[in-house]
């Protein structure tokens, strides 16, 4: 009497995730090797490191469409739901960490937005409004969702860690921040299957603690 083997699944990394996986790395080595000291530099080298460069290899080499790597509206409801969930959280902790703790000295924004309000309106429209697209692109949407079939839960742990490293000359709070930013961004976009959700949570979650800070900043002042 023959016996049915259940067969195992294949956990083996396919092409497909190594070149995710490679270009994944890729592209933080080189964010190392160009050190950034001014937001234009940032701005550009991300666009291309964590935009264009991964939707050139998930379109021409992968095949692949754009909608696969969180480039779709998803779940709708629930992306808004986790998406207000996830910012209204962040900015309690900010505002806790900001006013309630020695800790809020150690965060930073930059100078030049504090005195100019079109400055500050500008600056969080054209340079981080668009750069919280591209890191949600390329750490979410590329890697935790290219990731997700063969690892899980764990592409969305990747994908927080990954991004992380990118904040380590910052300050330990600075760091812890990102950290959890990504934790959450990812789970927003684990539930609703786009990154249009958490890039513009993480965006809002950004643009309320530069507020906070330049009242903070004020209140020194004055």
């Amino acid at each position: 009497m023959l016996k049915y083997i259940e067969p195992k699944k294949n956990k083996k990394f396919t092409r497909r995730e190594l070149l995710i996986g490679f270009v994944a790395l890729l592209a933080v080595a080189v964010n190392f090797l160009f050190p950034q000291k001014a937001y234009g530099e940032t701005f550009w080298l991300s666009l291309f490191l964590f935009a264009v460069f991964p939707a050139v290899v998930a379109a021409r080499v992968l095949k692949e469409p754009l909608e696969n790597f969180g480039l779709t509206q998803g779940k709708m409801k629930t992306g808004v739901i986790f998406a207000v969930c996830s910012a209204i959280g962040l900015i309690c902790l900010n505002y806790f960490l900001l006013f309630h703790t020695k800790y809020g000295g150690e965060l930073t924004i930059a100078r030049f937005i504090i005195g100019s309000f079109t400055a500050f309106l500008l600056f969080e429209i054209f340079i981080a409004l668009p750069l919280h697209f591209f890191w949600e692109f390329f750490f979410r949407g590329f890697l935790q969702m290219g990731l997700e079939k063969k690892m899980g839960i764990y592409s969305l742990l990747l994908a927080a860690v990954l991004q992380t490293t990118l904040s380590l000359r910052e300050s330990w709070t600075a760091i812890l921040l990102v950290l959890l930013s990504s934790l959450f961004a990812g789970l927003i976009v684990r539930r609703s299957r786009s990154i249009i959700y958490s890039a513009l949570a993480l965006w809002l979650v950004s643009m309320s603690l530069d507020i906070m800070i330049i009242r903070l900043a004020y209140q020194a002042a004055g």
